[in-house]
């Protein structure tokens, strides 16, 4: 055998070897990927009638107990309890009724410490009715977000589809109802806004369609405002002290075919800030109201509403 055809054979079977050791690494992490659970949890929320959700111990570990009762949903903290805010109950119903993940980081320390999946990091919500605890930790960025979670019994971490952390760190407040003026936008018959100056102008639904000021509306645009209008809530609770010395600066006023009364939504000058205050509401319930966002938001000037050729 020629020199030649030896060292030929030689570099052959280094590369043979070389092949076979790359694929014997890549063997048993994709195994692994491969054999994770196609199911981690599902759960019955139709049958469910209590769950409670506890903080992180560096976030001081409080727990809010939730329990379906007649009337709906309800969240405690210690002797504090209010009717939960539909809205993110009904999220994360949704994330836990079947959960799938799409990866398995893995159970080392380091993983459980970057997803903040560790008992001194991680939210737990326990659900008696499933037997079992989910730790929830951070929520991965990008187009495809996951959340990462971890159950109770199983050493390792779990990504898996959507964001839903964000409802687990609301805190006791964060579960209290902030209606400003929600309902069905199909019952809506007028709508009137107060600025400061008590200038007004009204929207109207008429046979023909809305108006605004006496003005045909955009339909497309009318619609869209009223969709978002109905869905929105105050973000946080104020002091109802700052309501002895407000001055009414801004008025809402909502008629419609479904309720006897009208809706008004009240934004309040307490001084250094604005405050909000609702006919939907209790009266001891007083929100914080920004006026670079909140404001052009909700109170729009008729202009806002009239097809793009009607403006001047």
């Amino acid at each position: 055998m020629s020199d030649k055809l030896k060292t030929g054979l030689l570099v052959a079977l280094v590369i043979a070897l070389a092949t076979a050791w790359w694929i014997g690494r890549q063997a048993p992490e994709r195994a692994r990927m491969r054999t994770f659970k196609n199911i981690l949890l599902q759960v019955d929320t139709a049958a469910l009638q209590a769950f409670s959700i506890t903080e992180p111990v560096g976030r001081g570990g409080k727990t809010i107990r939730f329990k379906r009762e007649n009337t709906g949903w309800t969240a405690a903290q210690g002797e504090h309890r209010t009717p939960a805010f539909t809205r993110p109950l009904n999220e994360l119903f949704a994330a836990i009724a079947d959960i799938r993940p799409m990866a398995m980081p893995g159970a080392a320390p380091a993983t459980m410490e970057r997803y903040r999946l560790s008992d001194t990091l991680a939210t737990r919500i326990d659900l008696p009715g499933s037997k079992t605890s989910l730790f929830i930790g951070t929520t991965t960025s990008g187009e495809d977000p996951a959340t990462a979670v971890r159950l109770a019994g199983d050493p390792n971490a779990y990504l898996v589809p959507g964001t839903f952390a964000w409802i687990t760190e609301l805190g006791f407040t964060g579960w209290i109802p902030k209606p400003m003026v929600n309902g069905n936008p199909a019952d809506w018959e007028r709508l009137t806004f107060t600025f400061p100056g008590n200038i007004s102008y009204a929207l109207e639904r008429t046979p023909a369609g809305w108006t605004t000021n006496g003005q045909p509306a955009d339909s497309t645009k009318v619609a869209k405002y009223l969709h978002a209008l109905s869905r929105y809530y105050g973000r946080d609770l104020a002091n109802p002290v700052d309501t002895l010395h407000a001055q009414l600066i801004y008025q809402l006023r909502v008629d419609g075919r479904s309720r006897k009364d009208p809706v008004f939504l009240g934004i309040f000058n307490a001084g250094d800030h604005l405050i909000a205050r609702s006919t939907l509401a209790p009266r001891w319930l007083v929100m914080t109201f920004d006026p670079q966002t909140e404001l052009p938001r909700m109170f729009r000037p008729p202009e806002a509403f009239l097809p793009r050729e009607a403006h001047p």
